[in-house]
């Protein structure tokens, strides 16, 4: 039996997706379920260029208010398809803080996706890798929301919407 090349190639590409760090689809996406607050680690605290060129983005930190923190890259299909969610949800929560980071990305190539999205909410640019690693990122998309006492309460590998965004973080009230 001989097997063509192009089923070969179809064959492939969602394995070359994940090995590419992009669509984690077959994780089957993220989990409601939040970390218990007696249960929830310290986030890594750590500090990126702001990927619009001035200054840094400070990841990790403890804040007046839930911070998601989505990491990205221009690149990948699904974080494209995502990005105006989380912007349509930065815009309607200004009680949480939203961050994002590109990641294994070319920062004028992450600079161009979001100028073109329309992104407003501090993004910052992940040149080592330093935050996904520290984060424990598999593949991109990937969310974690902090408490305001920037501990790691969800961590949701693959596209997160807004309403799930509204959903989790209505979960981390005043009382965290």
């Amino acid at each position: 039996m001989r097997i063509s090349p192009i089923t070969i190639v179809f064959a492939l590409i969602p394995a070359l997706a994940l090995v590419a760090g992009c669509g984690t689809s077959s994780l089957g996406g993220g989990t409601s379920d939040i970390v218990p607050s007696t249960s929830r680690e310290p986030a890594a605290q750590l500090t990126v260029p702001a990927l619009a060129g001035q200054g840094t983005l400070a990841v990790g930190v403890p804040a007046a208010r839930p911070t998601v923190v989505n990491m990205w890259a221009s690149w990948c299909g699904p974080c494209r398809k995502e990005m105006p969610a989380l912007q349509r949800f930065a815009a309607g929560h200004p009680g949480v803080r939203v961050i994002g980071v590109a990641v294994n990305d070319q920062m004028n190539d992450a600079r161009a996706f979001a100028t073109a999205v329309g992104v407003r909410f501090p993004l910052g640019f992940d040149i080592d890798n330093e935050v996904a690693d520290a984060y424990a990122v598999t593949g991109l998309p990937t969310t974690v929301i902090l408490d305001r006492q920037g501990r790691v309460a969800v961590t949701w590998p693959g596209p997160i919407s807004a309403a799930e965004l509204d959903q989790l973080t209505a979960q981390l009230g005043t009382s965290d």
